[in-house]
């Protein structure tokens, strides 16, 4: 079990407005229950005991898998080693172990903050059981943690799966709070038909399912109403195509954001689920290879093979969850050459011993190790890389994308196997995808150039790369050439790129009528996207917007759906609501900026600007290098007449970030009414420098020219605005009382 993200959401709108002034069991339970969604379909799973009598192949397949093996109550043998008498310190955490499996326990304190109350508890269940196994804690109101302690049972050791990080209890990555939650985070990727049951009145969780492990119902579907004794439970007439197999493993084997939790086999994924792309900051390198826990789908919609059909159960046996043929299939080649041998499913044809340059038998001959590199997570588990990309050295030197060539031969440097990689395989290096590593590399670095993402957006042909571009465009989103290729995505067969899209055109509020199809779209991910960007455009009745409330809801357990209830509040001009809302994700992610920024701008936006400037200064210190926090202090400032405040937060806004133009522009304004001309001057003009579209700073400029009786100067500031914008009516009426003198 890991982590999903927050999903930090810009309080759009409110932000916008102040940067511009401003058998059938009874199901088990783990506290009040929560409504049902509306959208929820009412179906029964039958746990697996109704299956294995008539699959009993099948059966004895699972029963010793990871799947089947996922989740389980404690007490097994297997634990007896685990809570033998232990005590440890990691970090500045204090681990007792004890209690043997028969009455097992955890104990932790942090010995360095003294305000975090120690925990103790049996734990009840078992996330696993190998290469490692998570324990849980009972921490009151049906809801569960799960430490980052972990077992392994090979080493027979515990380790912290978050190596050397010491996390904070004040973090929300810290093992006592949201981000390690089992309800939200964990439970339904190892259970079979969960419902996590989040009461957001009572803050509780009333969690239910019909078995532990993923068993036959979660992959196959719900139980038919009406079968007789001896009949199939579910209906043997219903077919899944290769890539309806993927989406239903997709569910848990993703990076994703959960809209609902009513998937059902046979649906798409993009019906219930947002993927996470390369978009994001920190989750995958350029090139599209992994970096945090990413589970494996993103990266094979980023493939040419998933481009091409190829599904989850070309490769992998889903009873036994391993590769086809086992092992003895990978280590032979003989898993990919079902495909690259004959060119099956438009594979590329391949003769491994001319192709990997390496003799057959050592490393570096089998397909896997160049284009499924390994890497480990939760400290102890090892796993390949889905998106099979091809080795290129160069880019490691360019960028620091890894390459699996350097896996083996880092000893002889990057000059050596980019040479080696130019003898072998030449020309062929020099594809599309480099230049779409280079734009996407800039970008996620703060350096990108539009017009390489617009080229290579234009040379794309993936759904889940063109998604990924028209997401780092963001920063572009007024240009037209942004709202052009958004408009093509639009049509998009891949409801990545459509959502992508609704993202892009749904803020910018000049193509309502794609909108407005993009509204409609079959795909709730895409629905969603085009719902929330337009949210303060759309009446209160509209569809789109009860489906945003229920995904927000559904949501609200966690920071970055207590920030969805927030804005919806504030939409509905509930202030107490959106208050209360804000300081539910502000206490349940006590190290991040965001809900604080977020807080804040609202704050100023409802009259209260001494609260909204205080917590701004809080953010800060939790963000120093966000330049945005400063600026939006600084106007915070300059509307309760601070103007050394005002001006000490733009200077540390513009030393932040030179290139922000905005405040450039509103330094100049300040200063100007100080009466500091020439400084003021020297920030308009790098304003008008950063901004050649803006006609308000050479106008600004020019008023201040006028007022020294810089005569010319003045008229020369009032060309340059009437070039940017010759409708610019402030400019056009200067102008006529300057030349009437």
């Amino acid at each position: 079990m890991t982590w999903k993200s927050r999903g930090w959401l810009l309080a759009a709108g409110a932000y916008a407005a102040l940067a511009a002034c401003g058998k059938k069991e009874t199901p088990k339970t783990a506290a009040t229950p929560a409504a049902p969604p509306a959208a929820e379909r009412q179906v029964v799973k039958a746990p697996s005991s109704e299956c294995l009598d008539c699959h009993q192949k099948a059966a004895e397949e699972w029963k010793g898998s990871h799947h089947a093996l996922a989740h389980r109550d404690i007490g097994a043998p297997a634990d007896a080693a685990a809570f033998a008498e232990l005590e440890l310190q990691v970090g500045d955490a204090s681990w007792k172990f004890s209690g043997g499996a028969a009455a097992p326990e955890i104990r932790w304190e942090d010995l360095a903050d003294k305000k975090a109350k120690p925990i103790e508890g049996k734990p009840p269940m078992a996330i696993g059981y190998e290469p490692l196994v998570q324990y849980l804690v009972d921490v009151g109101k049906g809801r569960y943690q799960v430490p980052d302690m972990a077992w392994d049972p090979a080493k027979e050791d515990w380790y912290s799966i978050y190596g050397d990080q010491n996390r904070r209890p004040h973090e929300w990555g810290h093992w006592t709070r949201r981000g390690m939650n089992w309800n939200s985070q964990c439970a339904y990727c190892h259970f079979t038909d969960l419902k996590k049951g989040y009461d957001s009145e009572q803050d509780a969780y009333h969690t239910k399912w019909v078995e532990q492990g993923v068993g036959c119902a979660q992959c196959h579907g719900p139980s038919r109403e009406n079968h007789g004794t001896g009949e199939c439970v579910i209906d043997p007439a219903r077919k899944f195509t290769p890539v309806e197999w993927s989406h239903t493993c997709a569910t848990c084997h993703a990076r994703r954001e959960e809209l609902d939790e009513n998937f059902l086999p046979g649906d798409s994924f993009f019906d219930h689920y947002q993927l996470a792309l390369p978009s994001q900051p920190g989750l995958w390198h350029p090139d599209g290879q992994q970096i945090d826990e990413d589970y494996n789908f993103t990266s094979l919609q980023l493939s040419r093979m998933g481009h091409k059909g190829i599904s989850c159960t070309h490769c992998h046996d889903p009873h036994k969850a391993e590769p086809l043929g086992g092992r003895e299939a990978v280590e032979s080649n003989a898993l990919c050459m079902q495909c690259h041998a004959t060119g099956a499913n438009e594979a590329i044809v391949i003769e491994p011993a001319k192709h990997t340059f390496h003799d057959a038998g050592t490393p570096g001959s089998r397909c896997v190790d160049c284009h499924m590199p390994k890497k480990t997570y939760m400290g102890r588990d090892p796993r390949s890389d889905h998106r099979f990309p091809s080795p290129d050295p160069l880019l490691t030197k360019e960028l620091g994308t890894p390459n699996a060539c350097n896996d083996c031969h880092s000893d002889k440097g990057l000059d050596w196997q980019i040479a080696k990689v130019d003898e072998w395989y030449g020309d062929k290096m020099n594809t599309p995808a480099r230049a779409r590593t280079r734009a996407i590399a800039a970008a996620q670095n703060g350096h990108g150039s539009l017009d390489a993402l617009l080229a290579a957006f234009d040379n794309e042909q993936i759904g889940a790369w063109k998604a990924t571009l028209l997401r780092l465009m963001e920063g572009w989103i007024a240009d037209e050439r942004v709202a052009l290729r958004a408009e093509r995505a639009a049509s998009d067969a891949d409801p990545v790129a459509r959502s992508a899209a609704a993202f892009i055109l749904s803020r910018r509020g000049d193509r309502q009528p794609v909108v407005d199809k993009l509204l409609a779209d079959p795909m709730k991910s895409v629905r969603f996207e085009a719902a929330w960007g337009a949210l303060d455009r759309l009446p209160a009745d509209h569809p789109a917007v009860k489906e945003a409330e229920e995904i927000a809801r559904h949501q609200s357990d966690q920071p970055g759906g207590a920030m969805r209830m927030a804005r919806l509040a504030v939409i509905r001009r509930d202030i107490a609501g959106a208050e209360k809302w804000f300081k539910r994700a502000i206490e349940w992610d006590q190290s991040s900026a965001a809900p604080r920024r977020d807080f804040a701008v609202f704050l100023g936006g409802v009259g209260r600007t001494p609260e909204s400037v205080r917590w701004l200064d809080d953010a800060a210190g939790l963000d120093p290098e966000n330049s945005e926090i400063p600026y939006l202090a600084a106007l915070g400032y300059a509307e309760l007449g601070d103007t050394a405040k005002a001006e000490e937060r733009l200077r540390q806004t513009v030393a932040l970030n030179p290139d922000f133009a905005r405040a450039h522009y509103n330094l100049g304004l300040l200063l100007s009414g100080q009466g500091k001309a020439a400084d003021a001057i020297a920030a308009l003009q790098r304003a008008e420098e950063l901004n050649p579209l803006d006609p308000g700073a050479p106008y600004a400029r020019a008023t201040i020219h006028a007022r020294l009786g810089q005569r010319d100067a003045a008229l020369k500031a009032l060309q340059s605005a009437l070039a940017r914008d010759p409708g610019y009516v402030p400019a056009l009426q200067m102008k006529a009382q300057l030349e009437s003198r």
